[in-house]
């Protein structure tokens, strides 16, 4: 055999090598997901990653053998392993969060010009510890060690969102006590819980909190979205500061808000949440329940029903058509009002409904003009993708229908662009009889 052929053939042991440990750590991924405290069973785990059951014995050995998946003989159960809990708790010590987040801060002040920030919560105060500034204008230079009361500010409200809601009833009264201090009129106190209830509630439905600010001038708005640690508890928030150009808020609330949204997961996802709802829709996250079935529930989000397993990778026997799909719903889109889901997983994506300018409350079409209704649409469409863990950067595909295609066009595409960034997903635009609306988009994203 020549060098080359012997070389080849190394080659091919590491590949080999190297597939096998992908594969074990795919089985210790399914066993750390499965809802069932008791465990899974080897049938579980076969059928849920596609397996023969000699292959499955032979990548949990090395696993049982190294304490990180423990075999439970009386039960015929695995699940996870002392050296397991050994291997997160060092992860977990070493971790610094300004050291974790820095990239993401850096990422998001080039992407968008604005300053990125990194907020921590103490007790009832949120404390800056980490700013970068963008490119573009700032007129207010955010101070380091800057502490604002929880019920005040965007970082404050986006915490909030995350909290349950005898916390936030909690935090209102200390709202109350703040504003009586702070003004003689009677109705202070309430107008300040309610200023507080109504931040909540929005930051619970869009994923971000916001704040607009122009008392200096210039709009500035912030944008903060919750940082999650492992245990799905909110200790921090990302965030962005910046003028609004031309003072148009709402444009770039929208845009801002998905940066913040899907920077925060990111960062959550560093500190060890596994859900992938950090930022996202949605308020303080439900226990896990032990009596949850594998694949009944998104594995994207934790719900009711716990932390699902993964889905299956194969169809097992039986399985109908809708078995290998999976409904999304979120009551921070417009509901269906036809025979059709706002969204379907399948085949590895996510595929949406064509979706329009309507208000996800009301159901009233939001915008006269192709920009404001443009803007609406992307903002459904981003509360689709949110439901399931994923944002634009995940688009693959898009299709447009524009009720005037030559004349919207190029409004059209300047109000699309500002939620996207390259490499753009593909996209088909055509023109369409609408029925009383100027356009209705579609995407599908590749899963995660």
């Amino acid at each position: 055999m020549s060098d080359t052929d012997g070389n080849e053939a190394a080659s091919a042991a590491t590949r080999n090598r190297s597939s096998s440990l992908r594969r074990a750590l795919t089985v210790l991924d399914y066993v750390a997901d499965y809802p069932d405290p008791a465990g899974a069973s080897l049938t579980d785990i076969a059928q849920g990653l596609g397996l023969h059951k000699s292959t499955l014995l032979r990548l949990l050995t090395p696993l049982t053998d190294n304490g990180l998946v423990l075999r439970d003989a009386e039960r015929a159960r695995y699940r996870l392993g002392s050296h397991a809990a050994y291997l997160g708790g060092a992860y977990l010590d070493r971790l610094d969060l300004r050291e974790v987040a820095r990239h993401t801060l850096a990422r998001l002040a080039e992407r968008t010009g604005h300053t990125a920030r990194l907020t921590l919560r103490e007790a009832d105060e949120t404390v800056l510890v980490d700013a970068l500034e963008g490119s573009g204008p700032m007129p207010l230079r955010p101070r380091l060690g800057a502490r604002r009361p929880l019920h005040t500010g965007a970082a404050g409200w986006a915490l909030l969102a995350r909290l349950d809601d005898g916390e936030v009833a909690r935090v209102r009264q200390t709202a109350r006590t703040a504003a009586r201090d702070d003004s003689a009129a009677e109705d202070a106190t309430e107008e300040a819980a309610e200023r507080l209830r109504t931040a909540v509630t929005a930051a619970r439905r869009n994923g971000f909190a916001l704040e607009e600010d122009g008392r200096g001038g210039p709009v500035v708005l912030s944008v903060d979205a919750a940082v999650l640690d492992h245990e799905g508890t909110p200790i921090a928030t990302v965030g962005l500061s910046g003028a609004v150009p031309g003072g148009a808020p709402g444009a770039s609330a929208s845009s801002l808000g998905a940066a913040v949204r899907a920077a925060a997961r990111e960062v959550s996802h560093a500190l060890g949440d596994r859900a992938g709802t950090a930022g996202g829709t949605g308020g303080p996250r439900a226990a896990p329940s032990a009596s949850a079935s594998s694949g009944a529930a998104d594995p994207h989000r934790s719900g009711p029903t716990g932390p699902p397993a993964r889905a299956p990778h194969r169809t097992q026997k039986g399985d109908t058509a809708m078995d290998r799909r999976h409904v999304i719903s979120t009551q921070a889109a417009p509901q269906p009002v036809g025979a059709y889901s706002q969204a379907i997983v399948a085949g590895g994506f996510l595929h949406t409904a064509g979706l329009g300018p309507h208000d996800p409350v009301s159901g009233r079409v939001r915008g006269t003009s192709i920009a404001e209704q443009t803007e609406q649409t992307m903002r459904n469409l981003a509360s689709v993708l949110d439901a399931h863990g994923l944002d634009f950067s995940d688009v693959v595909r898009a299709t447009v229908h524009l009720q005037h295609l030559d004349r919207d066009f190029d409004d059209f595409n300047t109000a699309y662009a500002l939620h996207l960034t390259p490499p753009y997903p593909v996209r088909t635009t055509v023109g369409a009889d609408l029925a009383n609306v100027l356009l209705e988009i579609d995407m599908t994203a590749v899963l995660r």
